[in-house]
């Protein structure tokens, strides 16, 4: 049957859900599809009835392996899914489209970026809306500098993001920063571009507890389809103040000036840092392989003053490169 693109619009937005494991429901979309249409000016607000057809319509149509979570009162997917409906995309959102396809030319590896690439230009060239956007000066303008610089196994990233996107476990081969290697058995709950780096953060099975994973340390990845869920904990434990887990230091105080204080505020040592107009900044906590590259990096322009014993451990730091200078 034919759909109206109102309708096209919150099959988009329900599948989207559905795919992110959100697990949405009647009353959660209404709510959801009331904000978009203020802030997006998309014609979008429905009630709960108009909610529950669409839902038959994914799964009658679509073949969407729908079915309900009385737990956690939402929709799921029973197993992996793509919904695939017609191209009608608007200005808004292929400018979105050919934003998200150039920031993943820079940080995505071969052949993910490949693939993302190819289905772009395909709902480019199959969708009649146009913008003066897409000009190929205007492309060519846009820069990521903060790319993917790290040299990493192309097949190993696919292994591994195929595994998060199944859900399956993958036996890893993996070198650790002294050089020795291990061999795991982990859960791949996330992906997570940090730093110029692919990390996943998930479960080790040989440790039997969370661990973090750069992907660039992978020797050998392969998937071994045993399933795992997702775990809500370790997803909401990515955040930037904790996110790699080395052992931080609470409640450091720094003394800044000059083009130091810029680059505090550009990039925060913590998200609920406090820099006080004299120059005085109050750090929640932080790890020392962050906070003593950001002091020595600042030219004198950060002086440490809290705690002592960190302090003296900075001071001893600089002694040994005074020794060798």
């Amino acid at each position: 049957m034919p759909i109206q693109k109102s309708q096209l619009q919150r099959l988009r937005r329900i599948a989207g859900a559905l795919k992110e494991n959100r697990y949405p429901n009647s009353e959660t979309l209404v709510k959801e599809f009331e904000r978009i249409a203020v802030e997006e000016e998309i014609p979008i607000k429905c009630v709960k009835k108009t909610i529950l057809r669409d839902m038959k319509v994914l799964k009658n149509e679509f073949g969407c392996p729908l079915a309900f979570d009385r737990a956690r009162n939402g929709y799921y997917l029973k197993y992996p899914w793509d919904f695939i409906a017609p191209a009608d995309l608007g200005e808004n959102e292929m400018l979105a489209t050919v934003i998200g396809a150039r920031i993943a030319e820079d940080i995505f590896p071969a052949p993910l970026r490949n693939k993302i690439r190819n289905a772009v230009d395909f709902l480019i060239n199959n969708n009649d809306n146009s913008i003066d956007f897409l000009d190929t000066a205007n492309i060519g303008s846009l820069s990521i500098l903060s790319g993917l610089y790290v040299q990493m196994d192309p097949a190993v990233f696919l292994t591994i993001f195929e595994s998060w996107q199944n859900h399956t476990c993958v036996r890893i081969s993996y070198a650790d920063y002294k050089g020795d290697t291990t061999e795991r058995l982990i859960e791949p709950h996330t992906l997570v571009f940090n730093n110029n780096s692919w990390y996943t953060k998930g479960f080790c099975r040989m440790k039997n507890e969370p661990r973090t994973f750069a992907l660039h340390r992978i020797k050998t990845a392969e998937s071994v389809k045993i399933p795992f869920t997702p775990s809500r904990a370790i997803i909401d434990s990515i955040n930037p103040d904790d996110f790699l887990g080395f052992q931080k230091i609470k409640n450091i105080r720094l003394k800044v000036t000059g083009t130091a204080l810029d680059s505090l505020k550009a990039a925060p040592l913590h998200s609920q840092q406090v820099i006080h107009p004299d120059g005085m900044a109050d750090i929640p906590a932080v790890t020392k392989e962050v906070l003593f590259p950001f002091v020595l990096s600042q030219l004198g322009q950060v002086e440490l003053l809290e705690p002592a014993a960190l302090r003296n451990e900075l001071k001893s730091i600089l002694m040994k490169m005074l020794e060798v200078y």
